[in-house]
């Protein structure tokens, strides 16, 4: 079973101003509209069989309504929304329980869009809301090529939320930071977050992408794209050209995304 774990959809009516922008921003070329419908294309061409469906609350008052379309999608049965929360939201704890009660598995962060450092006291009760509920917490590890320094999630800084949250269940995308691969594994290898490898395919060498797989273990690496940044046939050729064995790569592509989303592996 192949599940691609980082994976940007919107509203249809939101999907081309927002992809437009976001393209802009970063000097990206995307490879979908970002409609669910045109995400579902990508995924059945590049042979995905689920995804994880991200958006970020940028701000309090968008909160509600990103939380709204990952709800929407809790119908699908190959799509796993994950809704967002912001540390300046009144509203963020009542809203983790809407989430949990829809049966929405996570919560995505990105502290650039949210403005605010990853290892912000502020942030620390949700969380702690968010493990104590069981629910995954993703967050966008190191760089965004869409923005000035400084970075709000350097691995570092990560380390601090990972010592602190033993108990959660942490993802980190990009291999544990864009652009920051080497303080990654200083920093997280021995921690208990789990890495995705969204991005990477585009940003580096088959060769330094399986020496932080085998840093972190194939144990804690789940499969994904960052699509509509990237593609699955491109994230999988590059995984396929790695020394990998078929063991391992089985558990990236989706055995250990099944474990942690609580689902049979098919």
């Amino acid at each position: 079973m192949r599940i691609d774990f980082h994976v940007h959809t919107f509203l249809d009516k939101l999907a081309p101003n927002a992809v437009a922008s976001l393209a802009a921003r970063a000097h990206f070329t995307p490879y979908t509209d970002g409609t669910v419908r045109d995400t579902d294309r990508a995924m059945r061409e590049g042979g995905v069989d689920a995804y994880v469906a991200l958006n970020i609350a940028v701000s309090p008052r968008s909160e509600r309504h990103v939380n709204d379309f990952a709800i929407s999608l809790t119908a699908r049965s190959d799509v796993f929304p994950f809704g967002s929360v912001h540390p300046d939201s009144p509203n963020a704890l009542s809203e983790l329980d809407r989430l949990c009660a829809a049966g929405v598995r996570g919560v995505k962060f990105h502290n650039e869009y949210q403005n605010f450092y990853v290892d912000d006291d502020r942030a620390f009760p949700l969380y702690e809301a968010c493990a104590k509920r069981g629910l995954i917490l993703l967050f966008h590890g190191g760089a965004d090529r869409g923005f000035e320094p400084p970075v709000k999630t350097t691995p570092a800084r990560m380390r601090r939320v990972a010592l602190a949250f033993p108990e959660a269940r942490i993802v980190v995308a990009h291999l544990g930071g864009q652009d920051m691969t080497d303080q990654a594994t200083d920093e997280l290898a021995d921690t208990n977050v789990f890495v995705d490898t969204s991005f990477a395919a585009r940003s580096l060498t088959p060769e330094r992408g399986e020496a932080v797989i085998r840093a972190f273990g194939a144990d804690r690496v789940l499969f994904g794209t960052d699509c509509p940044w990237d593609t699955p046939q491109n994230a999988v050729g590059w995984l396929e050209s790695m020394a990998l064995s078929a063991a391992e790569k089985e558990k990236i592509y989706g055995g250990n995304a099944c474990r942690l989303l609580g689902i049979a592996e098919k």
